[in-house]
């Protein structure tokens, strides 16, 4: 905070020019930024793969265009460019050196390995070069016509990304008009082909944003110099500033005096504010429907005049809010929106004792005000009502406010304030305040949206699904209503979309062998039956041997018939569902009404899967070393260079991942806690040498069964590779099917089978 005496100027005011909060710390743009590099990346990659002609088509003009220049002209373009490339980066290093800005330049140098690994991984696999616009003799220079290569392109967009938070506007343009520059060249004297420059700058701008969200940014708030200078140049004469909220929310908190001796709240937006409200919105957009949302306003400056155009309409209404005083644009680019200081406290910090029936019915009073004025508050939980010192409930944050409010808006209005209060004095005392004042009729009306995707993030996590049906149930009773059906808001789920790519997926590979299916069909005629009966009988063992092995995992003593079949059905469910996810929630659902405890049965499902992991690996190691040369014939290892870059960046991306705090929170609290708890149910288990066997036993069962039945189908149709050859290539090929994100690993258990065996 910064204080002057009452006599001096104001201009001369001495606030403090430092910004608010952590030095660095991510900022929301930075996951858009990743969000849309993430999403050209793959729009590009299809221009490659689905439209590969048009792109090579657009390349080839390119080339006859530059054809028609003197090589001459190219050549001295393309040293340009070639000295440039050389020169930015030894510059930029030279002077963080000098200046001794180690963080930045650490950071910098992630930011272009990032880049430049992203693109190594993906762009060599999507082959985006298949054209060149024009190939190039070798100059008589020291340099390669063929520098600098996309790799660079890719590590300079990242680098760049990077540095952008530390620099000025002029400076970040003039960045971005260098890099697309740089790019044009390159497609123009024939480096590299369009799309594969395209596709380089997107990935480094992924690999880039995945940085700055791991490390963190510079701090862009406003300093209370700038806020106190914005706040004046509005006609305000600011005495002090004090930063009373930095992080959280959807702005800065500044509460600043008057020369007049009054007290005002100054209500900051910035970039990163309006960034994090537009992937709110968008996910809101995608994610659900019905939600009635405005499109967002095109400006910083627009936002938060709706914000306090809706303040002025509700004044007007008579409704209980902040008197707005101005808004006020920042030198910064942020805007703030000064309001009368409320000489109070929130609803939600009060004890429930505190809040008694007059002070409920006041504020649904207020609620009906505003809804009559057909405006809706949109977030209208306990924590945006302050309660003042007359006891008088005041209605705050008015950025998601709507005016012309629909039916359905006021109805989610009531339905929030509904569970946020029930959550304070209870769902009885909520629901018959809000039918004393309001009526029957709107309280009935929020029955539908009486659930966990209509309330706001911060009443979804306090309120509990058993409250919110506690709501339902006491508004049905008071307004006499039956119950509704709930509406639903939910567009796609995630779940949806993945099982969407994963069965096109699996199409994409199995289409080429349905073609197949009538040679097939005239293999299958000519088998030696008695072999596929041993397939059959194998196959059937596995379900034994998998009961066998999740009795095993439990102190209980589980039916073998039942459990039996529970596997039986968990391998169903695990065909329509990635990761063996189906039959592991199937099996803990069976644990759990088989008497175990609920904790207990998810750490035996977890120990039963680690195991059989661990089995997995073992017998995949026997049987590589048992086929020896002929099982390494069946699989096709990449490049050991590029083996080495795929560790080189995991290993990399892990690092960075640790030098966060997220990241060891997740390593802490998620991966240790896991592999603890997997320690200890081992332990338990292994004080019974019985239960032990039959968990080592039957995983070892149920594998080697996979085994005995793939090999006797080979055997049906009179096939030559030996029994250790088949182990090792369907353990090889399971192994490569678990990564799958398919269900049941569809496709990729196929194509790797098939693979292996034409490799044998």
């Amino acid at each position: 905070m910064a204080r002057v005496a009452d006599s001096a100027p104001v201009a001369t005011t001495p606030f403090d020019t430092t910004p608010p909060g952590e030095r660095y710390y991510r900022h929301a743009g930075d996951l858009v930024r990743l969000v849309v590099a993430a999403i050209v990346s793959v729009v590009v990659i299809c221009l490659v793969t689905v439209a590969r002609n048009t792109a090579d088509g657009f390349t080839e003009d390119l080339a006859d265009a530059s054809g028609r220049i003197a090589r001459s002209a190219r050549e001295l373009l393309l040293a340009l460019a070639q000295s440039v490339a050389i020169a930015v980066p030894a510059v930029v290093v030279v002077v963080l050196v000098a200046r001794r800005r180690w963080r930045r330049l650490l950071t910098v140098v992630c930011g272009a390995l990032a880049g430049a690994g992203v693109f190594a991984l993906i762009g060599q696999a999507v082959d985006a070069a298949t054209a060149r616009p024009l190939e190039l003799r070798r100059a008589d220079t020291f340099l390669d016509p063929s520098f600098p290569p996309p790799a660079y392109l890719a590590a300079a967009v990242g680098a760049a990304v990077v540095g952008k938070p530390w620099l000025g506007r002029s400076w970040r343009r003039g960045l971005d008009v260098g890099l697309v520059a740089l790019g044009a060249v390159l497609a123009f004297v024939g480096t590299a082909a369009v799309a594969e420059l395209l596709l380089a700058g997107a990935l480094g701008a992924v690999g880039g944003s995945a940085v700055l969200l791991a490390v963190g940014a510079p701090n862009r708030r406003a300093s209370p110099a700038v806020v106190a200078e914005g706040l004046e140049a509005a006609g305000l004469a600011v005495r002090t500033v004090t930063v009373v909220r930095a992080t959280g929310g959807r702005s800065q908190v500044h509460e600043t005096t008057l020369l007049d001796g009054s007290a005002i709240v100054a209500k900051v937006y910035g970039r990163d504010e309006r960034d994090a409200d537009l992937l709110y919105r968008t996910y809101r957009a995608v994610g659900f429907r019905g939600l009635e949302d405005q499109p967002p306003p095109t400006s910083l400056k627009q936002d938060v005049e709706h914000q306090a155009f809706m303040l002025v309409l509700a004044a007007q209404a008579g409704v209980a809010v902040p008197r707005m005083r101005a808004v006020a644009p920042l030198t910064d680019g942020s805007v703030a929106l000064a309001l009368d200081r409320i000489d109070g406290v929130p609803l939600d910090s009060l004890e429930p004792d505190a809040i008694d029936d007059r002070l409920l019915d006041a504020l649904w009073a207020e609620v009906g005000l505003l809804h009559r004025a057909r405006i809706a508050h949109r977030a209208l939980r306990a924590g945006n009502v302050f309660v003042d010192r007359a006891r008088r409930p005041i209605l705050i944050d008015f950025g998601f406010a709507e005016e012309a409010a629909t039916e359905t808006m006021k109805a989610r209005d009531v339905a929030e304030l509904l569970a946020s209060l029930a959550i304070l004095v209870g769902a009885q005392r909520s629901v018959s305040s809000a039918t004393r004042v309001l009526g029957g009729p709107p309280v009935a009306a929020a029955l539908p949206q009486l659930q966990p995707l209509a309330c706001t993030s911060t009443t979804r996590r306090r309120a509990s699904k058993a409250l919110l049906e506690e709501v339902r149930t006491a508004v049905a009773d008071a307004t006499d209503s039956p119950p509704a059906e709930l509406a639903r808001l939910v567009r796609v789920r995630p779940r949806t979309l993945l099982m969407v790519a994963a069965g096109t997926a699996a199409f994409y590979v199995l289409l080429p062998q349905l073609a197949d299916v009538g040679d097939s069909f005239e293999a299958f005629q000519e088998a030696n039956w008695w072999w596929l009966s041993v397939t059959v009988v194998a196959s059937l063992t596995t379900y034994v041997s998998a009961a066998i092995a999740l009795g095993g995992a439990v102190p209980q003593r589980l039916p073998v018939g039942t459990t039996t079949l529970t596997q039986l059905a968990s391998s169903f469910v695990n065909r329509i569902t990635p990761a063996n996810v189906g039959g592991m929630a199937l099996n803990v659902r069976f644990l759990q009404k088989a008497g175990v405890d609920g904790t207990t049965a998810a750490a035996a499902v977890g120990l039963d899967a680690a195991v059989g992991a661990v089995v997995h690996i073992g017998l995949m190691l026997v049987f590589f070393a048992w086929a020896r040369q002929s099982a390494a014939s069946a699989f096709k290892l990449p490049d050991s260079s590029k083996i080495l870059v795929v560790l080189a960046v995991v290993l990399a991306l892990a690092g960075l991942a640790l030098a966060t705090r997220w990241g060891r929170k997740f390593v802490r609290h998620k991966v240790l806690t896991a592999v603890r708890r997997t320690l200890a149910n081992l332990a338990r288990v292994a004080r019974s040498p019985t239960k032990l066997a039959c968990l080592v036993g039957g995983s070892a069962l149920v594998t080697l069964g996979y085994v005995v039945a793939l090999a006797a189908a080979v055997a049906a149709f009179d096939g030559g590779p030996t029994f250790a050859q088949v182990g090792a290539v369907y353990l090889g090929a399971a192994a490569v099917a678990a990564a799958a994100p398919t269900p049941g690993g569809l496709g990729a258990i196929e194509a790797a089978l098939v693979a292996g065996l034409t490799g044998v």
